[in-house]
């Protein structure tokens, strides 16, 4: 009978705590001073005291936020309505007294992208907007808190809601009634990692594969439709389904706010600051971009961005360490593996556009180039303890090195592993391996990655991260490249040929490029000049970079060139011949003149195409 009776006892333990569950519901219908109303019916306490939790860091970020600086009127009830008394636990976080007799809490949530205080401005994809009746970008770590111990439970939010805004998100929306929105997470870790946008109804959805890729657009004035943003995301879509074999996710969602850059406040916070950019999920990720009229100009700007946060389906989705698994969004212990992280990602962002012809080799040779100089740019340090230590304020300047010589890293360690196996492996390889022993559900030890690493590998690898990952050391970059076909020449005067000094403006309403910043030419060219052509290729969003680094920027030719221009309507025709000149460049990578057949079985395993002539 005891032991039966326990069971029971047992039984009916488990139903209540299975029953626990955060119950918000937020207002976005009646907005006062760009403040949202939230209350929330919270889990019933057995302590005397809790401690209200809003998130201080959160995954993909790397500098302390303080979201419960946007909380205001903290306010706790019990089940008569009578108020508790609460005190600050910290900084941004509450200490409610009598918990064992509270039954919700309500607040007011603030906008942060009107932060004014550029030195705590929280990065616009991380963010919270409130803009009554237009959108809301919901950052759920930005609006929503927990409880102490208990944010392993579902979060049930009902958004009430202006009746023309349509919610976007990962999670599912459903409609319960005119005006109002239920949306349903297993855990603050699920709800932190899908944002909710509220907008005027603009998306679509494409399918790669097995994979559904949804698209929502907000644009400021109109000018971003979502069918524009599905064709410019299509390619990559592409290019990373050849790149996995098949895309390990079933579902995906671009989330984009396209801004007008006129209207864009320049501030600077901590580790990324104000401008435009993107933050990853994983299954979704969130774009603050300018909205322009001639989109096609920012078609590269826009697939290498997306081409990164997607690719974050690999890592930290598929493969992480404990430290993200279980991430502490009050104090968080971080991960040593930034280098992995965004590194890897950044380099295979770009690896992945030249494999599918979406950019040149040339153009991924010159930004390889760009982030070799800019990783000169700060000082020598551990990757590892920089990652490890990331929110302290040391290290704070260190963390945007992770995108130009995290991704040479990455690179230079590819390569290793191409030529030391022959060509029969490489980096990705060893990632897809280890991405299939672990996976999203199964997170690795920190401290014991690269010996996996090393162990699908060689024993020079190991050697490789002792010196340049864990150590500090700059690995020789030529002697890299050699292996490739490539080489490296620390200061080169290359000779180019060039028509004077001007730049060139995009006109939004006209969808034209004119003349700009005038000075000596000899074309003839004043300030205000349309270009129409050169070389009867037309002047426009979709060849405009092509025709100034072939014709302006980086010219090797001296023939004479055809232009034609605009000038108070009247178009000109003529022809002009450049001038002869030399452009001084640092580390100017170029291919080797006689390649052995090894540096271009390298590079063909490396770039998934023929060894450039």
């Amino acid at each position: 009978m005891r032991s039966l009776l326990a069971g029971l006892l047992s039984v009916g333990l488990c139903s209540n705590v299975s029953a626990q569950r955060y119950e918000y519901t937020a207002d976005l219908a009646n907005v006062k001073d760009d403040q949202v109303k939230v209350t929330c019916i919270v889990p019933k306490q057995q302590n005397k005291e809790a401690e209200f939790i809003f998130a201080s860091l959160i995954p993909g970020s790397y500098a302390y936020k303080e979201y419960g600086r946007y909380i205001d009127d903290f306010k706790a009830y019990d089940e008569n309505g009578a108020a508790l008394k609460t005190g600050k636990v910290d900084k941004y976080s509450y200490t409610i007294h009598g918990a064992d007799h509270l039954a919700r809490v309500e607040y007011v949530v603030n906008d942060s992208w009107e932060e004014k205080n550029g030195k705590k401005f929280i990065f616009q994809p991380g963010g919270t907007n409130i803009e009554s009746g237009k959108n809301f970008v919901i950052n759920n770590f930005g609006f929503f808190g927990y409880i102490e111990g208990m944010q392993n439970i579902p979060f049930d939010i009902t958004f009430i809601k202006p009746e023309r805004l349509k919610g976007y998100s990962y999670l599912a929306i459903q409609p319960s009634g005119p005006g109002k929105d239920k949306l349903h997470a297993a855990s603050f870790d699920e709800l932190a990692d899908n944002p909710v946008m509220y907008c005027s109804p603009n998306d679509t959805s494409f399918q790669v594969g097995q994979t559904t890729i949804e698209v929502c657009v907000y644009s400021d004035r109109g000018w971003v439709q979502a069918p524009l943003m599905a064709e410019v995301i299509k390619p990559v879509a592409l290019a990373l389904q050849n790149f996995f074999g098949t895309l390990p996710v079933d579902r995906y969602v671009f989330m984009f706010y396209n801004a007008d850059p006129e209207q864009v406040p320049t501030r600077r916070g901590k580790g990324m600051g104000s401008g435009f950019g993107a933050l990853e999920h994983n299954h979704c990720s969130f774009y603050f971009m300018p909205e322009v009229k001639g989109f096609e100009r920012n078609k590269e700007m826009f697939q290498d961005v997306c081409s990164h946060e997607f690719l974050h389906i690999l890592t930290p989705l598929n493969l992480h360490s404990r430290e993200i698994e279980n991430f502490n969004f009050r104090k968080p212990v971080m991960s040593q593996h930034l280098w992995l992280y965004e590194g890897v990602t950044e380099y295979f962002s770009h690896l992945i556009l030249m494999r599918d012809s979406l950019t040149s080799v040339q153009d991924f040779i010159k930004e390889i180039r760009r982030s070799i100089n800019k990783s000169a740019t700060f000082d020598l340090f551990s990757m590892t303890e920089m990652s490890k230590n990331v929110v302290e304020n040391a290290n704070q300047k260190r963390y945007l090195s992770v995108y130009t010589r995290g991704a040479v890293l990455a690179m230079m360690l590819d390569i290793l592993i191409i030529d030391l196996s022959k060509g029969s492996n490489s980096l990705q390889q060893v990632l897809m391996t280890l991405s299939e022993k672990y996976g999203p559900a199964k997170p690795f030890n920190d401290n014991e990655l690269i010996g996996e690493i090393v162990a699908l590998t060689y024993p020079e690898v190991k050697n490789y991260f002792d010196r340049f990952i864990v150590g500090s050391a700059t690995p020789d970059y030529a002697g890299y490249l050699n292996r490739i076909g490539y080489d490296l020449i620390p200061e080169f005067e290359k000779q180019i040929y060039y028509f004077g000094n001007f730049g060139l403006q995009y006109n939004d309403e006209t969808s034209e490029y004119s003349f700009a910043g005038v000075g000596e030419n000899n074309l003839g060219v004043s300030d205000g000049d349309v270009l129409i052509s050169v070389n009867d290729e037309l002047a426009d969003p979709d060849n405009i970079d092509l025709l100034w680094d072939k014709y302006f920027f980086d010219n090797e030719s001296d023939a004479p060139v055809k232009f034609e221009t605009r000038r108070n309507g009247v178009k000109r025709q003529f022809e002009a011949k450049p001038h002869e000149g030399y452009k001084h460049m640092s580390n100017y990578i170029t291919t080797l003149k006689k390649p052995d057949e090894e540096m271009i079985r390298n590079f063909r395993k490396f770039s998934g195409r023929e060894f450039p002539d």
